[in-house]
């Protein structure tokens, strides 16, 4: 053992586990030598209440403005909003704050409002306590940051004004405090801020804290107060800091018990439920409905078409025939595959029900008839549906059958081929209204105001007759949607030659339904979304949207016109189907990708010549009124047509829909 090192004699496997204790250490020495020293000489912070837009500046005198332009400042501390628990030990890091001379600079964002006050409307006024921290990095190789130091900041970050309904409901909610605590304050606020007190009720939490009339509430729970929303308890403290302000004198901190109030529910649960409530009543009372009533429109008009009689058991003329249709479904055995994927297997008739119901969301019926009126509408919309290409391959994938997965292949391959021409020419139409909400893609399809004829919805001024692009655009759109929703003649999913149902072969009971319940929902949609973008949506000729808005008679004859042009939409999609024979797959993806796309194309770049040259409004109302008039005549042509055939057909023409 002579010679032998001095680690020899320790236990075996020891020595690793000290050479990583040592490199542990010495990495955490490193960290805390490289720690930014405090060398910069920051004084304050303003404003000490903060808008959404304004800038932040951290005041310091010699500032390194030579070595870096930009600087991080970390807001450490504790966040706290009204009604809810304390935020402590936050730590809110700002990168690419500007730093000069004598200042450091940043900008309220709406993503600093996010991490300070929250998101939308449920963003709260909210009052931070803590330290503000400066830090400069270093720009040469090996030397080390600066940093400073704003200690015991008080700042009020105060979020846009959110919708009527929340700032009520906070008020209300505030109210009902001050109550409990015995405490009746003016309406109106001092120019400084905070609730003036005018009453206190004897034996009240106020009274025994020894507020008195007079008294100015100027914090709650270490917010500042600025109206009654502000002055709710947490509940997770017993005794509540109020600060009072009496007369001149400085203000002043009481202990007030809240000992036995109970909140209300938040608001953002409130817009939840109320969000919940709306979407469960479109789905319910609308889709559904929508969905059945298309399936027998479809089996009346195809029996007519075909010289037969139709469901006409169920109900008055058959009505009820869908609502039977789906008792029969739900009651119907549900059978899985063994060898199938069973999660996937049952989850993919709802991710198509999904994709098709989250459309109506954003349906425009009416002037103010709608869900959300979003600012990316129509993107949403492009979006969703995109889950029905998800389903349908899973669906297929799933059922673990050669049948159903070709047929989910071809579905998936049909409804991605012909979004890209569909997307084409809704960017067309959103280029020339500059806007993603359908809301306004309606209202940009209205006159000017300068005489009867030039005032609201007249057909000349939809987009459909804007220019002759445009004309052949919706029918372009509307084709693309025909394959996109499967309906004939693109209804290769389901190809009769394989004497299968395609994605859906496996499937049985209310999820086999749930594919065609989206599908004859989806022709409602395709045909409501054509309505708002070519058609002037809800818009009535002669009829400013001002004069529409102010009078509900109007309101409902403008949701009337926008169902109308739908379903007029939906008969044509039914009339397709049952005269025209179904395409082979080969010719409808040549159509594609061999006419559609590159049309479409060409579409969008005369779309974009035609917004950079612009025309005079004249020039404008000339080709609108001329591209009306050939589709008039067009129209009119057709239907002498029809008439001709069947005079030398001899078929008995039967107008009445009820026979």
């Amino acid at each position: 053992m002579r010679g032998s090192p001095p680690w020899r004699a320790l236990p075996r496997g020891f020595l690793p586990w000290l050479l990583a204790l040592v490199a542990l250490l010495g990495a955490a020495g490193c960290a805390r030598s490289r720690t930014a020293p405090e060398l910069l000489n920051v004084i304050d912070v303003v404003p000490r209440e903060v808008d959404l837009g304004d800038r932040i500046e951290i005041l310091g005198t010699n500032l390194p403005t030579a070595e870096a332009k930009e600087a991080v400042v970390t807001f450490r501390g504790t966040l706290r909003r009204p009604g809810q628990a304390p935020l402590t030990d936050q730590s809110i890091e700002i990168d690419d704050a500007q730093v000069s001379s004598n200042k450091v600079s940043l900008v309220f964002s709406e993503g600093l409002q996010a991490r300070f006050a929250g998101r939308g409307d449920d963003a709260v006024h909210t009052t931070f306590h803590g330290d503000v921290v400066v830090e400069i990095p270093a720009t040469t190789r090996g030397a080390l940051p600066v940093a400073g130091t704003v200690r015991a900041v008080t700042i009020d970050f105060i979020p846009p004004t959110p919708r009527r309904a929340v700032i009520a409901a906070r008020e209300k909610e505030g109210a009902r405090a001050l109550a409990f605590l015995g405490v009746e304050v003016a309406a109106e606020s001092p120019p400084s801020g905070g609730l003036v007190v005018t009453g206190v009720r004897d034996a009240s939490p106020a009274s025994r804290a020894q507020i008195a009339p007079g008294d100015v509430i100027t914090s709650f729970e270490g917010v500042k107060v600025l109206s009654r929303g502000d002055v709710i308890p947490s509940g997770h403290e017993r005794l509540s800091t109020v600060g009072i302000r009496r007369g001149s004198a400085t203000p002043s901190q009481v202990q007030v018990s809240t000992e036995g109030f109970h909140a209300s529910a938040p608001t953002d649960l409130l817009g939840a439920g109320i969000l919940l409530g709306v979407a469960a009543a479109i789905i319910l009372l609308f889709m559904a409905p929508t969905a059945g009533i298309i399936t027998w429109v479809e089996r009346r008009v195809s029996a007519r078409m075909q010289s037969r009689i139709g469901p006409n058991r169920a109900g008055p003329q058959g009505f009820l025939v869908w609502i039977a249709d789906g008792i029969k479904s739900i009651l119907k055995e549900d059978v899985i595959p063994a060898e199938s994927d069973r999660a996937l297997f049952r989850l993919a008739p709802y991710l198509v029900f999904v994709g098709v119901s989250a459309t109506f969301v954003v349906m425009p019926f009416g002037q103010y008839l709608i869900a959300a009126d979003l600012d990316i509408g129509i993107l949403f919309v492009i979006a969703v549906t995109s889950l029905v290409t998800i389903g349908l391959m899973t669906g297929g994938w799933a059922s673990n059958n050669k049948w159903s997965l070709l047929g989910g292949i071809r579905s998936a391959a049909q409804i991605i081929s012909y979004e890209i021409p569909g997307a084409v020419a809704i960017v067309c139409i959103v280029m020339m209204t500059g806007s993603l909400r359908l809301q306004d893609i309606i209202g940009a399809q209205g006159g000017t105001g300068a005489s009867f004829l030039d005032i609201g919805g007249w057909p000349w001024y939809w987009f459909v007759f804007r220019n002759p692009i445009t004309f052949a655009l919706f029918f372009l759109y509307f084709t693309t949607a025909l394959a996109e929703g499967n309906r004939a003649p693109f209804d290769l999913p389901e190809a009769e030659s394989e004497l299968v149902a395609g994605y859906s072969t496996e499937y049985s009971g209310m999820r086999y339904l749930f594919f065609f319940f989206a599908e004859w929902a989806n022709v409602f949609v395709m045909c409501g979304i054509a309505s708002a973008l070519f058609l002037g949506g809800w818009q009535i000729p002669g009829v400013s949207p001002a004069q529409q808005e102010a009078s509900f008679g109007l309101q409902l004859l403008g949701v009337f016109l926008f169902l109308l042009k739908s379903w007029l939409l939906v008969f044509v999609v039914i009339w397709i189907r049952w005269t025209l024979p179904r395409v082979r797959i080969d010719q409808m993806m040549n159509l594609c990708w061999k006419w559609f796309v590159p049309l479409s194309f060409g579409a969008f770049l005369l779309t974009a010549l035609w917004m950079v040259i612009g025309v005079s409004k004249t020039v404008q109302l000339v080709i609108s009124v001329v591209t009306f008039a050939v589709w008039a005549y067009l129209l009119v042509h057709f239907i002498r047509r029809v008439q001709y055939n069947l005079r030398q057909a001899k078929v008995a023409l039967h107008l009445n829909p009820f026979l």
